[in-house]
């Protein structure tokens, strides 16, 4: 019996099962623990299997990792897809210049970016930026279109403000330091856009800032405490604001009529109107209702929105018609009785050179008409209409085509109230009423 075949046998096979089961080293042996092969060599490499795509896209079901050399396109390759669904990736980044950064084609990352880096400076379109950010080429910038109060955040960069009044309320700037917004009012109504300040954040020295009418527009930053104004196209609304655009979107025709009675120069037709009246209840010659004292800031429209907060200021921050059916009966608390006093008077919603006139200026009109009645205003100089006026409490329109009410601008004794001129088909006078009541303006030349 041969022994020692068996015994050699025996050795080798206890021998290639303890291959199986522990660690194999190719040139060293003592592989790293955490590798279960580990090839060492000065002299000698490691070589993948060496394929070209067809041949590495005919393999079956290749194991997510697998690694092979391609010959077709110079790469190492590995699969980071799965069997199933394999997703083949070089291993090792494309070749390019200095400065290039790298895209992703779809298939593979490639080194053709129009976006090159100095280290210094980045530059798209150039390869040599002069600033940190060298842009040559076009720039674009997103546009959102709001119609509604928003308050704005990252998504927003060029905002369009349409269709308002309303309020625009910036995001915090404790959290939005370098932040620019263009804000910019597209409405082509007399409209204001307020824009809100965070919290008691202000915006160049205020928390509310007004955007006028049509085409005003605002470009602003952050420094992270606050917003400051980098560039404004239109003016925001003050006390000395004025503009010329009528509430129907039309320019305001300035004509002058001359009273011969009185000697008094005033404008043929009635603030906002778009035309001299034709008839005592002619529509179109109706014109704008005011609340005394206030600016043209839109309220005086008959589309614009109401609300029953009083202001606190002589401009207050929106358009809206500010209705009330107590106290002193004005749209502003506490009350400023020297609204509209002059032509450079506060508010004065009057074209440069023209005014409200006083009750007295008013008085010697009416005794220059051939009759003390809606008849003899409109068959006067001045022809003045049956505009009627807006509620105080409802803001609704009254007394259109029935009486005509134009305010003065002159104060009551006790300095509650306002003084206007009245007339109806039998009668014409003047009288005192509460300032938040909407009116007719017929400016006289200074």
């Amino acid at each position: 019996m041969q022994i020692k075949p068996i015994i050699a046998l025996a050795a080798l096979a206890i021998t290639f099962s303890n291959s199986i089961f522990s660690q194999v080293g190719i040139g060293t042996t003592t592989p790293d623990p955490s590798a279960e092969l580990d090839v060492t060599s000065t002299s000698k490499g490691f070589l993948l299997p060496r394929m070209t795509t067809t041949q590495r896209n005919a393999i079956g079901s290749p194991a997510s990792g697998l690694v092979i050399y391609n010959t077709t396109t110079s790469k190492a390759e590995v699969n980071v897809g799965s069997p199933v669904t394999p997703n083949w990736q070089a291993t090792s980044l494309p070749t390019g210049t200095s400065g290039q950064t790298l895209r992703h084609d779809g298939t593979n990352w490639v080194a053709n970016s129009t976006i090159f880096n100095n280290g210094t400076n980045v530059g798209i379109g150039t390869t040599s930026p002069l600033s940190n950010l060298d842009i040559q080429g076009s720039l674009g910038y997103k546009i959102n279109t709001i119609t509604a109060a928003t308050t704005l955040n990252q998504t927003h960069n060029v905002v369009l403000c349409n269709t308002g009044p309303y309020t625009v309320t910036l995001p915090a700037a404790s959290s939005n330091t370098g932040k620019v917004y263009y804000i910019k009012n597209i409405s082509s109504t007399n409209v204001i856009i307020t824009l809100n300040g965070n919290a008691s954040e202000t915006i160049d020295g205020s928390t509310l800032y007004l955007l006028d009418l049509y085409k005003h527009a605002i470009r602003i930053i952050c420094d992270g405490s606050n917003w400051h104004v980098l560039e404004e196209s239109g003016t925001p609304l003050n006390s000395s604001s004025f503009t010329y655009s009528n509430c129907d979107g039309s320019n305001m025709a300035i004509v002058d009529v001359l009273n011969p009675v009185t000697g008094k120069i005033w404008m043929d037709r009635n603030l906002g109107a778009s035309r001299v009246a034709t008839s005592a209840t002619d529509v179109s010659s109706y014109g704008e209702f005011y609340q005394w004292g206030r600016l043209k800031d839109g309220h005086q429209c008959l589309n614009s929105s109401t609300t029953a907060t009083l202001s606190s200021t002589d401009v207050p921050i929106n358009a809206n018609f500010i209705t009330i059916n107590s106290g002193d009966l004005d749209w502003r608390s506490p009350q400023n009785n020297s609204l509209w006093q002059g032509v450079n008077g506060t508010n004065n919603p009057c074209p440069n050179g023209y005014r409200i006139p006083t009750e007295v200026e008013l008085n010697a009109e009416m005794a220059s008409w051939s009759s003390q009645n809606a008849s003899g205003a409109f068959s006067s100089t001045l022809k003045l209409p049956m505009a009627g006026a807006r509620d105080r409490s409802l803001g609704v329109l009254i007394d259109l085509g029935v009486a005509g009410n134009y305010w003065s601008s002159t104060t009551t004794t006790a300095s509650t109230s306002s003084r206007y001129l009245y007339f109806n088909s039998s009668s014409s006078y003047m009288n005192g009423s509460g300032r938040a009541v909407g009116r007719s303006i017929r400016c006289l030349k200074n």
